[in-house]
């Protein structure tokens, strides 16, 4: 698991590095394009995990090797196909629009599916107990980022569009070292395999993908027309003071799904008590972190965010209690991972958007930036209790089928 947080912490590095680089090489307008483009790939990501990685992860962390590598085959090609498809469509946009924005889309088309290929493989690591070796892919990525960004500002004209190229060709790069090492092709050809194989997961994951990231993002845009551009900016610089614990939050997450898969089959009374320490030990590293913060002398704050400081930190207390009940929340989303109930976490995350979604337009609408977050808190502290609701039904629903269930002995 210490491999699988640290693998999750290196991959997020890797963004991060992309990010400031480009932010400090161009023009604002030149960032935004940029920015477009990385929203795009975020979004094909989202995608690709919904339908083949994370239903691999579930069905798939506790087979026989044999299934497991057919798995792995079928689940990468999906990944593959969803990248030439979404890549192809990125391409095209890219042609049509003038600009910096199109030359951006047009590098992430080109890269998009090795850069899938790439995250299909970290889940395949992890899935087969070797959080090391996605460790190592994502470690060969970024050595290989390195000097080619190092070539590019110093002899190229650093534009985002050619450092997003040279970050997405690092990226495809270590999909196909790991394609070699692994000596296992992908077989995109098996796609409608896998999805019939998968029905009652891939759909329902892809729709929560849908609901959250969704809600999410419009949750942004809201605060931005109701409370302005300066209460928006408040808030995503405050995620960003919090995104070392979200890094760990991912990890965890990466790692814990298959993990519970296996103890599901000894017993859900160990998949229980393992979820529960889970949720716990995340919502206390958030509130750990969140102490850290407020504790933080406001030099270095303004060091971190310049002018963006002072907004960001009187955000930090419902911020850092958003992040505490949003770790408590992982552990049911963790357990209904393991116990494959897709209906039940689909329902989950609708209402999770919901929530989301009201309490960031009600509380910028009435109070800015402020009332927002702490509006956010309360539906978030809705939202657990909705998720380990849900996870209840489900461990009834697996008991209630279970062999035995209901006669007398």
């Amino acid at each position: 698991m210490g491999w699988g947080v640290a693998d999750q912490a290196l991959s997020s590095l890797t963004n991060f590095a992309l990010g400031l680089v480009v932010a400090r090489s161009v023009s604002a307008d030149a960032f935004g394009a940029f920015s477009v483009a990385l929203a795009t790939y975020l979004l094909a990501l989202g995608a690709s995990r919904g339908l083949s990685s994370e239903p691999f992860v579930v069905h798939y962390s506790a087979v026989p090797e044999d299934d497991r590598l057919r798995g792995t085959s079928w689940a990468t090609g999906v990944a593959l196909l969803v990248g030439i498809l979404l890549g192809t469509a990125s391409c095209l946009v890219g042609l049509l629009t003038s600009g910096p924005t199109g030359s951006a889309l047009v590098a992430l088309g080109v890269t998009l599916p090795g850069l899938l290929l790439q995250d299909a493989w970290r889940f395949g690591y992890v899935a087969a107990g070797r959080s090391r070796d996605a460790f190592l892919n994502d470690l060969t990525w970024a050595l290989l980022m390195v000097p080619l960004f190092a070539l590019e500002l110093r002899f190229g004209s650093a534009s985002g569009s050619r450092l997003l190229l040279l970050w997405g060709i690092s990226g495809s790069v270590a999909a196909v070292i790991a394609v070699a090492r692994e000596r296992l092709l992908p077989r995109p050809g098996m796609a409608l395999n896998w999805l019939r194989e998968q029905r009652e997961l891939a759909p329902r994951y892809l729709g929560e993908f849908v609901a959250a990231s969704g809600a999410l993002q419009l949750t942004m845009y809201l605060v931005a027309i109701l409370a302005g551009l300066a209460a928006a900016g408040s808030l995503r610089a405050g995620f960003i003071l919090l995104g070392p614990v979200v890094v760990i939050f991912q990890g965890m997450r990466l790692v814990a799904v298959p993990e519970a898969v296996r103890l599901l089959r000894r017993s859900a009374g160990d998949l229980n008590r393992m979820t529960a320490v889970l949720g716990t030990a995340l919502a206390a590293s958030a509130l750990v972190w969140g102490g850290v913060i407020l504790l933080l002398p406001s030099s270095a704050g303004r060091a971190l965010l310049g002018s963006s400081w002072p907004g960001a930190h009187d955000l930090i207390v419902p911020l850092t209690l958003m992040l505490a009940l949003s770790g408590a929340q992982l552990g049911a989303v963790v357990a209904l991972r393991a116990l494959a109930a897709a209906r039940n976490s689909f329902r989950a995350r609708v209402v999770e958007g919901g929530l989301t979604l009201a309490g960031g337009a009600i509380g910028a609408a009435i109070g800015g930036a402020r009332a927002a977050a702490w509006a956010l808190v309360i539906a978030y502290a809705l939202e657990v209790m909705v998720w380990w609701w849900q996870l209840s039904l489900a461990l009834r629903s697996r008991l209630a089928q279970a062999p035995g269930a209901g006669s007398s002995s």
